[in-house]
């Protein structure tokens, strides 16, 4: 379901109550200053102890129209929406759960000072949200070997994507492009880094406890986390509409399992499995996939199938396409390497999809069914 959204409410919907130290733990402070713009902020107190409550963060904005004089006021209200309602985000949302959410952060908004009602909030437009999944894995795979293979795709810059960040040793994997990103991170051992270091960057100090009443409980649980990080608006927008769905969500829009599932089906689909599902085949012999692309290309010369074996096991090496790209970038031009990048999308076409590694389908499985996790769940 949801992890992290951002709802923005007309700053005339919200009220905020006359400030006073004995009441309120936090006041509006001013971030930025511009010619025809300001930025103010207003956050709650740090979590300290796992019981204290988990705030939203909120963020003002007055832009001036150059043209007409008009001055328009938005609030922006960001909150991971399993941390307001579980304190962490290991334990995953279901629609039923929206009412407690909407009661949850009214009350929380209160407490900062601002009054906003209930109506508004389920109605409030949605600026951004990550839609997200925790994929419970078997069968001895850990996240950490799947992220070192999920490291090894190639980026598709008709999908404007722009880098690929291994972090962490291997624990966390970040796509990255101008409106969007897409992360995979070792859920279970992200709850014991650093705030610096950790994925996660909203830790709480209950998520920071988890750690080790889990190693305690089931020292072998593994997760893997997949968020789809969509923080632009106007791209969010076009995802949405590309799936059927209606553009500029109210909160109750997408405080849905259907709406989540497929945009992070699509996206794992489209961008992870795609052009890169032959990195995620069994076989690794050369001599039977050199007979495979023999069987299914009869009339492929015999010197162009023994460079699609090298390509193919070079592609799957330590590194994967990237690295490949970058020991031959300085000794080819790059319309040579979008012709080598054609070849590798053809070697989807010799892959036996009943070959592949069984913990691709343990994820599609997941997806497909995207059932909500808690972790004390029997």
């Amino acid at each position: 379901m949801i992890d992290t959204i951002i709802l923005a409410i007309p700053r005339d919907k919200i009220c905020t109550i006359p400030y006073s130290r004995e009441r309120f733990f936090c006041e509006w402070t001013q971030q930025k200053i511009g010619r025809n713009h300001r930025i103010f902020i207003k956050n709650g107190p740090k979590q300290k102890e796992s019981t204290d409550p988990y705030y939203p963060r909120l963020t003002e904005y007055h832009r001036q129209n150059e043209r007409t004089g008009i001055l328009a006021r938005v609030v922006n209200i960001e909150f991971s929406v399993p941390k307001l309602l579980y304190n962490n985000n290991l334990d995953e949302l279901e629609e039923k759960d929206f009412i407690a959410v909407i009661d949850i952060l009214h009350e929380r908004l209160l407490q900062m000072g601002e009054n906003v009602s209930k109506d508004d909030i389920q109605n409030a437009v949605v600026a951004g949200f990550d839609p997200a999944k925790n994929i419970l894995l078997s069968d001895g795979y850990r996240a950490y070997h799947i992220i070192r293979e999920l490291n090894k795709i190639n980026i598709n810059k008709k999908l404007d994507l722009t880098k690929i960040t291994f972090k962490n040793d291997g624990q966390g994997l970040q796509v990255y492009s101008k409106s969007y990103s897409i992360v995979f991170y070792d859920k279970i051992a992200d709850l014991n880094q650093k705030k610096g270091r950790a994925i996660d960057k909203d830790q709480t100090p209950q998520q920071l406890s988890l750690f080790n009443e889990i190693k305690q409980k089931e020292p072998l649980l593994e997760i893997l986390r997949f968020e789809i990080r969509l923080r632009n608006k106007k791209k969010m927008n076009s995802v949405l509409e590309m799936l059927g769905f209606q553009p500029n969500p109210a909160f109750k829009d997408v405080f849905k399992k259907d709406v989540c599932q497929k945009v992070v089906r699509w996206y794992w689909d489209t961008i992870i499995k795609g052009e890169n599902l032959f990195l995620f085949e069994l076989e690794n012999n050369p001599k039977r996939i050199l007979r495979k692309i023999l069987i299914k290309k009869d009339k492929i010369k015999a010197k162009e199938a023994i460079y699609l074996v090298g390509l193919n096991l070079l592609c799957k090496d330590e590194g994967g396409i990237r690295e490949l790209r970058q020991i031959v970038g300085k000794r080819i031009k790059q319309r040579n390497w979008y012709r080598i990048s054609d070849n590798i999308k053809e070697l989807n076409n010799f892959i036996n999809k009943t070959g592949l590694h069984s913990w691709v389908k343990q994820i599609d499985d997941c997806l497909n069914i995207f059932e909500s996790y808690k972790i004390n769940s029997p």
